[in-house]
């Protein structure tokens, strides 16, 4: 085997808080275009041994996968935690994908264990799947192989075993070289879609509108419910190349106070990228006049619980009597006042007072200054 180191000792109308205005130079223009080519290279489905997070964060508790970086052996999520399972051996030593067990063989069509010997490679060659995998080739014939001890991975350039902190480990692979056929993956690069996979190559499924992917419960729910860190943008978000979008805020489609700025990158040049910001608390976005204002006069067809951890929030039904019960930014129950009673936004009670606002009237929206009577 390789030698190893040795061990070393309000109430009024706001501007979007966050927005960023002016026009965005050419050479901008390019140098934005060239990070999203080289972002584009990357597939979503790609995982790196080296980078530290745990697969079993895009899955339910309960689900058994194969051990990124070997073929033999099995996790199972816990906490959305990899627990080392059951180790292959015997007359079935090899974990298969398409029959989800221990079996005699691999699918014909899974390449993810197959020797890396080639005409080209002589002598100790590491593992493109696992940092701490050795081979010991003669071209294409695999001589031995082997594993670094002690918790080392094999340096390919110097041809030995050492700690981690010294070795650059270069070893990916792709969700559907280790995830068995018919369990969902969470999409973490849009909260709307799931992947499934199926001999090696995977699918993209998109959850009905309204509804985003759980991968606590592997199934799609209402999107208010699901923690998503980006939110997917909306088709043609910042226009298209015949009509760009430019400096302007977008409604982002999915939150009532969440919008996307679309840069001024130039005429027909839609912002690939547009930054994600939200309305304060006390506001909701509106896109029309390209403002955050007061929620009680806004009207919007999301979650109107967003950003309330707690509390009562008024419902968006003609007459003012409706109102939710606010939990961890989530409507839950529904409550309607007494007759002849109004609901009052700002005591987040009924009162016999009457009560109007924008968002539970039929008037128009008196910010709006098309709606101005001069």
């Amino acid at each position: 085997m390789p030698p190893s180191r040795l061990p070393a000792v309000s109430r009024y109308c706001v501007y979007p808080t966050e927005a960023m205005q002016g026009t965005v130079r050419a050479a901008s223009v390019l140098l934005l275009l060239l990070a999203l080519a080289v972002q584009l290279q990357h597939s979503s489905q790609t995982e790196y041994i080296s980078s530290g997070k745990d697969i079993c964060r895009l899955f339910p508790d309960g689900t058994k996968i194969r051990k990124p970086g070997y073929c033999d052996r099995t996790v199972v999520c816990q906490n959305h935690v990899s627990t080392d399972d059951e180790i292959c051996s015997g007359s079935t030593p090899y974990f298969n994908l398409a029959k989800g067990t221990c079996y005699k063989s691999l699918e014909t069509s899974d390449n993810y264990c197959k020797s890396p010997c080639t005409s080209k490679t002589t002598g100790y060659v590491g593992d493109a799947y696992n940092c701490a995998n050795w081979y010991y080739c003669e071209k294409t014939k695999l001589v031995t192989s082997g594993v670094c001890g002690f918790d080392m991975w094999f340096d390919q350039e110097r041809q030995v075993c050492d700690y981690p902190k010294f070795v650059t480990c270069n070893a990916k692979y792709e969700l559907c070289n280790v995830v068995p056929a018919g369990i969902t993956i969470r999409d973490e690069l849009y909260c709307n879609k799931y992947l499934t996979c199926k001999a090696g190559a995977n699918t993209t499924i998109v959850c009905d509108d309204g509804l985003y992917y759980d991968a606590a419960t592997a199934t799609c729910i209402k999107k208010a419910l699901v923690d998503c860190e980006k939110h997917p943008y909306p088709e043609n978000v910042c226009g298209t190349k015949k009509l760009a979008i430019r400096d302007k805020f977008v409604a982002d489609g999915a939150t009532c106070r969440g919008y996307f700025h679309c840069r001024d990158l130039g005429s027909g040049v839609p912002d690939p990228e547009p930054q994600w910001h939200q309305c304060p608390v006390e506001t909701f976005f509106n896109e029309d006049i390209q403002l955050c204002q007061p929620r009680a006069d806004r009207k919007c067809s999301e979650d109107r619980c967003d950003g309330r951890d707690s509390g009562f929030e008024l419902a968006q039904i003609e007459g003012c009597q409706n109102y939710f019960e606010c939990e961890n930014g989530v409507e839950k129950t529904p409550f309607k006042c007494d007759d002849n009673m109004y609901f009052d936004v700002a005591t987040e009670a009924c009162t016999a007072e009457k009560k109007e606002y924008g968002s539970c009237s039929s008037d128009k929206d008196k910010y709006d200054p098309n709606n101005w009577v001069l």
